[in-house]
């Protein structure tokens, strides 16, 4: 194959590229070398002609390939995408920054539709000028730019390797066992013995890149299984859980089984990173929809999920590593690498621990609440089990969201009606920094104080478990069936929570927990959820108090935490006896 396409350079150029390479000529020109040379590869180059022919969300890419179809066909799926690729007719660097976004954003929408690829990999042909980009859970890296007729090996070995990659190579993941139309793993359980779970139902996934990719299962047998992407800078969530179960805490999920899979470094290992790009700009800035903090639960889509783009039904152990350095060296003759997305930091990229942990009690999480009474059971006992386990267990949750309270069974969760999930941002308390790069928080319901960077406290925690309710309110139940006839309001205030800087966050919040912010805030719940207007008072009482000033406060009090605790649990006992 690569001895073939090469033949049609002529050692100064390839003789057949376009001398205007508009897009529809330098797709006939790819289509060409596929179809003289690529005829026996597995994978095959694709394009579209309208943004239509995407499902969720839509979309026009360029050029991107993945197994043929049984059937032609000209709708096309994000879940069977493998290499997404971007053409230009010119190479402006200027346009460097418009041109990664887009690309960027086709590969998102790729994780979003496999939420266990280890990563991905992508390229621009901009003229003559081509780069190879990966993406994978710590940000994107390149090979640097090169021009297509100066180096006709690099986009030789480019193309036979994009289109006769194993799983492996390509990043998919290897891990899920497919066997009689399931998807099962085998993991390590509480005594050391591996154990063989089936995986059902898709539950939460993140639509971020750069994130913990964190991505949830139902599985056989009523637990939840857990992947995601930590920080090897914190402790493992595994070690925080059966840390809280020896610690005797309540209101916690238990520990079924758990396997680390793969690291960011192993992933890496034999790549260099002499230089990181740096996008210019002062601060922080947060667009829609969020993609450095936010998970987001898209309801819809579970059926069009894929772990796996190839359907391969090979397994193999978790000891077995994704050589990418195999790829980008061997296959596509990359040398010294560069990486593209930079967190400031001591190390030009971040380490991260891929693993599969499966907890029990399995529950829905507070956003599908279905009552009001059930929404407010729900967090209330979660707030217990948040002063469990600070109390009990001395570890700090920090990072209250909707996705991390779920709604459980009397039966199945010891007697709560909501627990805490997802302990992977936890922290011990009174430990040092963690080292970790990422602001702590899920953007819309981190604390004031958060934002602003100061240490995080339990009452940070609380603030967030406010905010949870707030959203629930005010945006939630809108599409909860509890409006009836009413419409929801066209831009919601709380929009202003999620977009933007740091620093514009901070005053909107601040702002909206004064008495008369809160009632804008609270005028944008459905009537049926005015009952819950008097416990946001009673609570925004409790945690934001005046000084002698009579200014708010918003850091958190010296003493026993029962002083915050107590009032707020009390506070929604009263408004659940009211309903």
């Amino acid at each position: 194959m690569l001895e073939g396409i090469l033949t049609t350079h002529d050692g100064q150029r390839w003789t057949d590229f376009p001398s205007i390479p508009d897009e529809k000529p330098v797709w006939d020109w790819l289509r060409s070398l596929e179809e003289r040379f690529l005829v026996d590869a597995p994978y095959k180059f694709h394009t579209t002609r309208t943004a239509n022919q995407f499902k969720e969300p839509k979309g026009q890419m360029d050029l991107f390939l993945q197994r043929p179809a049984a059937e032609a066909s000209d709708t096309f799926w994000y879940k069977h995408v493998l290499v997404v690729g971007e053409q230009k007719k010119s190479y402006d660097t200027s346009r460097f920054k418009a041109d990664f976004l887009q690309l960027t954003r086709y590969v998102r929408s790729v994780f979003a539709d496999q939420p266990t690829r280890r990563f991905a990999h992508a390229f621009s042909l901009c003229g003559s000028k081509m780069e190879l980009w990966v993406f994978d859970r710590s940000g994107a890296y390149s090979s640097g730019t090169f021009d297509i007729h100066d180096e006709p090996d690099k986009l030789a070995r480019a193309l036979v390797g994009y289109a006769t990659m194993d799983d492996n190579m390509m990043g998919l993941d290897t891990f899920v066992e497919r066997q009689d139309g399931h998807r099962y793993v085998t993991l390590d359980d509480a005594s050391g013995k591996e154990a063989r779970l089936r995986l059902d139902k898709a539950m939460v996934r993140q639509r971020a890149i750069v994130c913990r990719g964190t991505t949830c299962y139902e599985t056989q047998n009523g637990h939840v299984a857990k992947f995601s992407w930590a920080s090897d800078k914190r402790k493992l969530e595994v070690e925080q859980l059966r840390r809280a179960e020896a610690m005797g805490v309540e209101g916690v999920a238990r520990v079924v089984a758990h396997r680390r899979i793969t690291t960011i470094a192993e992933m890496r290992e034999g790549l260099q990173f002499p230089a990181a790009h740096r996008f210019r700009g002062e601060d922080v800035q947060f667009g829609d929809p969020p993609t450095n903090t936010t998970s987001s639960k898209r309801k819809s889509s579970s059926d069009h999920t894929s772990d796996d783009a190839s359907g391969s039904k090979r397994r193999r152990s978790a000891s077995q590593k994704s050589k990418l350095a195999t790829v980008l060296n061997d296959q596509l003759s990359i040398g010294n690498t560069k990486p593209s997305l930079y967190t400031p930091g001591e190390d030009l990229w971040e380490n991260r621990i891929y693993s599969c942990l499966v907890v029990s009690p399995a529950g829905r999480v507070i956003s599908e609440f279905r009552t009001i009474k059930e929404l407010l059971e729900a967090e209330r006992d979660a707030i217990k089990a948040h002063r469990s386990l600070y109390v009990k267990g001395k570890i700090l949750h920090r990072d209250i969201s909707s996705n991390n309270i779920i709604i459980t069974n009397l039966e199945t969760a010891n007697g709560f009606k909501g627990m805490l999930i997802d302990l992977d941002l936890a922290k011990i308390r009174d430990s040092g920094p963690s080292g970790a790069r990422h602001q702590t928080g899920t953007m819309q319901f981190m604390a004031v104080e958060v934002l602003r960077k100061t240490d995080h406290t339990y009452r940070h925690d609380l603030e967030s478990f406010f905010y949870v309710l707030l959203w629930m309110c005010a945006r939630q139940a809108w599409s909860n069936g509890f409006a009836g006839e009413e419409k929801p309001p066209k831009d919601s205030l709380l929009r202003k929570w999620e977009i933007g800087s740091f620093k514009d966050i901070v005053r909107i919040k601040a702002g909206d927990m004064t008495v008369d912010g809160l009632e804008h805030i609270m005028g944008e719940f459905p009537k049926v959820m005015d009952v819950v207007k008097p416990l946001c008072l009673k609570i925004r009482k409790i945690l934001f108090p005046l000084d002698k000033d009579e200014r708010m406060i918003f850091g958190t009090p010296d003493g026993d935490p029962a002083q915050l605790y107590s009032p707020i649990i009390a506070a929604f006992n009263e408004a659940i006896s009211q309903l």
